[in-house]
């Protein structure tokens, strides 16, 4: 009965250390795995950001490219608007009270307040000289680096210049 006592207890410790082996390499297995979950999980966010960075850049680029489109437009409109302005201005009181003066007067208003709802906005000439939002188109006898006249306005789009006012700027002695 020792005999198959001591065989007993020969196959528990053998199957025990059989177990013992294989729970070591379940925790390897365990471990190799967890590994392989921080770094697919740490690519997957950065996949996601990458994305999400993407996706804020198409959004810019669209938004870059509708101001850029815009201000093609707006560039070739703007003559227009400053030739109805000069007319407008230009017009006698006679016909300041007829009928049709005032429709283009109301037509004129209506663009200009279109426009301003795209993000066009009128340079602001008077006052210092600006060489960032003004042009220079000639000097007069004034108060040095002021303007004196407007030539023609300027306009911004949503901030950035799209035409520089043109300008006569004060200088003192100066004559045209």
């Amino acid at each position: 009965m020792k005999k198959d006592d001591k065989k007993q207890q020969d196959d528990v410790v053998s199957q025990a250390t059989t177990e013992n082996a294989q729970l070591d390499q379940l925790g390897k297995e365990l471990t190799e795995l967890k590994e392989q979950f921080e770094l697919q999980n740490s690519q997957l966010k950065r996949a996601v950001a990458d994305y999400q960075n993407l996706e804020k850049r198409v959004a810019e680029g669209r938004s870059e490219l509708k101001t850029w489109v815009s201000a093609g437009i707006l560039t070739k409109l703007l003559p227009v608007l400053d030739h109805l302005d000069k007319a407008l201005t230009g017009a006698s009181e006679e016909e300041k009270r007829s009928g049709w003066f005032k429709g283009v007067a109301m037509a004129v208003a209506q663009l200009k307040n279109t426009l301003k709802e795209e993000g066009l906005s009128e340079i602001v000439a008077d006052g210092q000289f600006d060489p960032s939002q003004h042009e220079a188109v000639d000097t007069a006898t004034g108060e040095e680096n002021t303007i004196v006249e407007v030539a023609e306005k300027g306009y911004t789009l949503n901030g950035k210049v799209l035409k520089p006012a043109k300008v006569v700027v004060g200088k003192k002695g100066a004559s045209s």
